[in-house]
Formats: C-alpha cells, structure tokens, sequence
C-alpha cells in the first residue's frame, strides 16, 4: 500500500514536472516580450529620457504624465482614437455578424464566399489603404457617384473633415473577414434543435435570432467587442499608409491618433521617457474599457 501511495506521489510529481516545462517557454517569452519592456516604459516614464541626449537624462517623477494630460496634441489624438473605435468597432461587429449569418445559411458556393471575405484581413494594411486612397481620390468614379448623394467631390484623405472618416473605412473593411470567421466559430456551437423547436412555436428569422442566436452568442459577442477595442485603440498602420511622406497623423493632425502621437513623441522627436508615459496611459485606458465591457457583459448575464 505504502509502496503504491509513493508510485502515485512520484507519477504526480512528474506530471507537474512536465508541466512546467512546457509552460517554461511561454512563461519566458511572457517576460521577455511583455512583463520586461512593460516594467521598463514604467520606469523610463518617471525620467526626461533620449538616446540622443543621454548625458541629460533624469528624474522628473509624473511630469510627463502631467504634460501629457495638458498638451493639446494629446486630447486631439484622443477624440481621434475614441471617435475610431466608437464607429469602428460596433460597425465591423455588426457587419461580420450579418455576413457570417448569412454564410452560415447552406447555399452555394459558400466556402468561396467565406474564403473571399477573408482575404482583406492578410493583405498588407498599406497595400489595402493604398488601393482605397485611389478609390477615393478627386474625381474618381466611387467619388462621382457619392456626390450625388450629397458628399463633395474631393480626395477624402487629405481633406482635414473627411480623413479620419477614410481612414475608419479602410479600417472597418480589413477587419470585418477576421470577425466573420470568429462568429461562423460561435455559430457552430449553436444546437440546431432550439431553432428546431422555435419553428415549431412559430418564430420567424429574426424572432430566432434575437431570442436565441444573440443569447447563444453572448461569450463570442464580448470576445469580438473585447478584441476589438483593444485592437481599434492601437490603431497606426492606415494612419502611416495615408500620411505617406508627410508628418504623421496629416492632414494638420486629423488622422492623429494615440498611438501614432506615441510613435512621434519616441521616434520622431526622441523623447522617450514622454513617450512612455503615453503608452502608459494608452495601457491604462485599454485597461480601463476592458474591465468595463467585461463588467456590462458580467450584468447581462
């Protein structure tokens, strides 16, 4: 008996072992990659730091949060930011549901469909805003036709009232493939016997997918919502694409977004102890609408 409790014992421990060794890697790669540079921007952020002028850096403990919180610039890349993800995100959600409703339906050629609709998601962010920038060029036909409807006949990205519109287009259009594959996921999970029995009881379409698709969906709705805030508030590449040769976040800072601003304060004018404490804050606030979500989400249930 005493000999078989230790068998087990010495089984366990190996088990844990292994374990461990696998995770090892990861763990690793977690405080390389994240935990590390992370602690570091925290740090820097507390200091006047360059690499240019090292012999000048010092302690100067929250003033660059300070600045930050106080400088024009900043609210400017914010409003950007938060006008891009407040559009953005509920639009490509609410896209990719409809879309992958409607590939999940048996029709033909569905496979190329799906398989169509994601490919914007893997081409370069700079080749896909590129191809944009000619649609919506002065005088284009996509421009001609959207005149009629009212919008004024000019090149969309380097009008300062309709480049941040633009760049939410280009945007909203590369994500919708990545969202629809994540709701086609979810909709596998749903029993075709509740759609069964709600035929019965004499539900129609939408009726099935208010009372049971969305409440089925729940997990995968915040995971898609969660996400994508969390990208939207990171967004660079259009914003880069679209400036071209000219300072970023043009015209006149209207595609100025955080971090973008983050990007020119710490590469550009070389201030990265201000450069930190934005990426801190960026952090912060990335934090913040996280846990919120996660709390509405949490109520609802």
């Amino acid at each position: 008996m005493g000999q078989t409790v230790k068998t087990l014992a010495r089984s366990r421990r190996s088990e844990e072992i292994t374990a461990y060794l696998f995770l090892l890697p990861v763990t690793v790669l977690w405080f390389v990659w994240f935990l590390i540079p992370t602690a570091y921007s925290m740090f820097i952020s507390l200091y006047k730091y360059s690499f240019v002028a090292v012999s000048q850096n010092h302690f100067v403990g929250l003033d660059n949060y300070i600045r930050a919180l106080t400088d024009p610039a900043f609210y400017k890349a914010l409003r950007n930011t938060l006008f891009l993800t407040f559009v953005a995100v509920p639009a490509q959600s609410l896209i990719a549901f409809v879309l992958a409703m409607a590939l999940n339906l048996k029709i033909k050629f569905r496979d190329i469909f799906r398989t169509i609709y994601y490919v914007p998601y893997v081409v370069s962010t700079i080749a896909v805003t590129t191809v944009f920038m000619y649609l919506f060029v002065k005088g284009s036909p996509l421009n001609k036709f959207l005149s009629l409807l009212g919008f004024d006949n000019v090149t969309w990205y380097v009008d300062f009232k309709l480049a941040l519109p633009f760049i939410t287009i280009v945007y909203v259009w590369q994500q919708i493939g990545f969202y629809i594959v994540i709701f086609l996921s979810g909709l596998q999970t749903v029993p075709n016997e509740l759609y069964e029995s709600s035929e019965v009881d004499g539900a129609n379409p939408f009726q099935k997918t208010i009372y049971i698709t969305v409440p089925m969906l729940k997990p995968v709705i915040f995971m898609v919502l969660a996400y994508g805030m969390i990208h939207a508030l990171q967004i660079f590449d259009q914003v880069a694409a679209v400036a071209q040769n000219q300072p970023l976040g043009s015209p006149a800072g209207a595609t100025s977004t955080l971090v973008s601003f983050f990007y020119v304060q710490s590469f550009k004018n070389w201030e990265m102890g201000y450069g930190s404490a934005i990426a801190v804050i960026i952090f912060l606030i990335i934090f913040i609408f996280t846990m919120i979500q996660k709390k509405l989400m949490g109520s609802e249930e």
